[in-house]
């Protein structure tokens, strides 16, 4: 993706090792914006600006690719009242200002300071670099297993092999894709007694089959599902087959 690789992107829990939230992840992106078009960004690259806890402010800051001293988070609010929500539509109750903020004077996005690690409101037009997250169901495991093998890791370590049953969940996986150690990665889908199933038993509904289509019987070569990371459609291969795989996270 061209914007993509104009940026910078820092994988956050890659090298700090913070995990507060199971399913988030941060990005920094090395890039100058006004807090709108930063959040257009995320939106088109991930999945939002940052929403963040205060015990991440302090790792974020560290990132030693930051050399300015301010970058925007997703927190923001409206003229039209005075407290503050994050991207996703919570509110924050609990922010780390720094020293005599916020001050309301007239600005309504918020950045941190690198060199405290604490919060400021802010003019929203004033370009700065910035975090974007991704905040997901779904988890790459990068050991290459077979598919039972796979299924029984997922259900140990996280809660299942991944059902990707729906568009935003298969707009996840590619974002996800980029950390398998494989082209092509298991998922929680098999055929037995006739029928595909996903492992978890959600209904089989969506489905993004290869150009060959769903098979109706399948050799018994062919009876687990992957998905491949470039073309982003599933195929029918051999179960004893060793991939990376996807697993749902626990909520």
């Amino acid at each position: 993706m061209a914007t993509k690789a104009a940026g910078t992107v820092f994988l956050f829990l890659s090298l700090f090792g913070l995990n507060t939230s199971l399913n988030r992840e941060h990005y920094y992106v090395n890039k100058s914006m006004t807090w709108s078009d930063a959040r257009v960004y995320c939106w088109n690259n991930y999945d939002d600006l940052s929403t963040v806890s205060n015990d991440e402010l302090q790792p974020l800051s560290n990132n030693p690719q930051i050399t300015e001293d301010f970058y925007w988070i997703g927190l923001k609010r409206s003229w039209q009242w005075p407290w503050w929500a994050w991207t996703g539509g919570e509110d924050a109750t609990n922010i780390q200002w720094d020293h005599n903020e916020p001050d309301y004077n007239g600005e309504y996005c918020c950045a941190v300071k690198r060199s405290t690690s604490k919060v400021h409101d802010t003019d929203c037009d004033w370009p700065k670099p910035f975090y974007c997250m991704e905040d997901s169901e779904l988890t790459v495991v990068q050991q290459e297993s077979t598919w039972e093998e796979a299924l029984l890791y997922c259900r140990q370590n996280y809660k299942d092999l991944a059902t990707l049953n729906s568009y935003e969940l298969m707009k996840q996986a590619k974002h996800k894709s980029r950390a398998a150690l494989t082209d092509d990665m298991w998922i929680g889908l098999r055929f037995i007694a006739g029928h595909w199933f996903w492992a978890n038993g959600e209904a089989f509904e969506y489905k993004v089959w290869s150009s060959d289509g769903e098979l109706q019987c399948p050799a018994m070569n062919q009876r687990c599902a992957v998905l491949n990371r470039y073309s982003m459609v599933w195929t029918p291969v051999d179960c004893e087959q060793r991939f990376s795989f996807l697993c749902t996270s626990e909520p």
